[in-house]
């Protein structure tokens, strides 16, 4: 059985070592695709085995991304078993308790065409929580996590499907597993995602996107970004359900026909999975002086290129 990775980043230098190292370990480093929109230094630092494709853009647009991410997923299936689409910072892991790895549940569930994972936001307690080591495995640092519906995505498929914008949802039906995870680093670290909103903000988006009001989470105020995902709470955190099950939150989501979106409380991750994101190794360290300009210069490009085209 083949199964194919594939991811759309742009300008990930502290997530695209996790994403791959994840997905390299499960179904092999040929096997991942990753598609750059505009390659920075970093980008070309990850390992030569995986299949790195540059497509240059004066602009971000949602629409082009699914439709260019659907059409790659459509061809790889002419060759591969089963494709998997994952932002650089989604790591999709099988529950340990029941299966070996995303290959061993796949084999195990070939009836079902399209797979809808169960969406987790890791949430870091910033009080208590270092930032991220990418030398140790992820849920060795952070303990907590809460139940995100936006992340249940239709991101596994032998078959081909074609996405919407922000891979939330397809034209196939929805088969919502309770035994795959979308884990979702974007509250990971909340240095890293002070750098990762700085990016975004600068990033160039279409006339359509900012006319449609898509991806308006990269144009956010920084300031409220932050306080929306690092939540400032203690309490929140000491009264976190340790072992959830999440029966609560996926039964919402299968009582909607179409994807809605609500999070769930904050609690503990379940500590079989501890050891299920590994370490992503020294690339994913925090940006040195060299990342430092280098987003500095991307920045200052993007800020004198012409007004965006419809």
């Amino acid at each position: 059985m083949r199964i194919a990775a594939i991811t759309h980043a742009f300008n990930e230098p502290e997530y695209l070592p996790y994403w791959v190292t994840h997905y390299g370990h499960q179904i092999g480093l040929p096997n991942l695709f990753v598609v750059t929109h505009g390659r920075t230094p970093r980008d070309r630092d990850i390992d030569a085995r995986v299949q790195v494709i540059d497509v240059p853009a004066d602009d971000f647009d949602e629409t082009r991304r699914a439709r260019f991410m659907s059409q790659l997923q459509h061809f790889l299936l002419s060759g591969y078993d089963w494709v998997i689409m994952a932002d650089a910072d989604e790591l999709i892991v099988a529950d340990p308790a029941r299966y070996a790895d995303i290959g061993d549940y796949l084999d195990r569930n070939r009836a079902t065409p399209t797979f809808t994972t169960v969406g987790l936001n890791v949430v870091q307690d910033c009080a208590r929580e270092a930032p991220l080591d990418p030398m140790r495995p992820l849920f060795r640092q952070r303990a907590f996590v809460r139940f995100a519906s936006p992340f249940c995505k239709p991101a596994v498929t032998r078959v081909p499907i074609v996405w919407s914008q922000g891979f939330h949802d397809s034209d196939a039906p929805r088969h919502l597993t309770d035994d795959l995870f979308m884990i979702h680093l974007c509250g990971a670290d909340e240095t890293v995602a002070r750098r990762r909103i700085a990016r975004r903000n600068a990033l160039t988006m279409s006339a359509s996107d900012i006319r449609h009001k898509r991806s308006a989470h990269f144009r956010s105020n920084p300031d409220a970004y932050l306080a929306a995902l690092f939540p400032d709470a203690p309490d929140l955190f000491d009264s976190a359900v340790p072992e959830p099950d999440f029966r609560a939150e996926l039964a919402q989501v299968r009582a909607h026909p179409r994807p809605t979106a609500f999070a769930g409380p904050i609690v503990r991750m379940p500590a079989r999975f501890a050891d299920n994101i590994r370490p992503a190794g020294g690339r994913a360290r925090p940006a040195g002086l060299f990342d430092r300009l280098a987003e500095r210069l991307e920045f200052l490009r993007a800020s004198r290129k012409p007004a965006a085209r419809a």
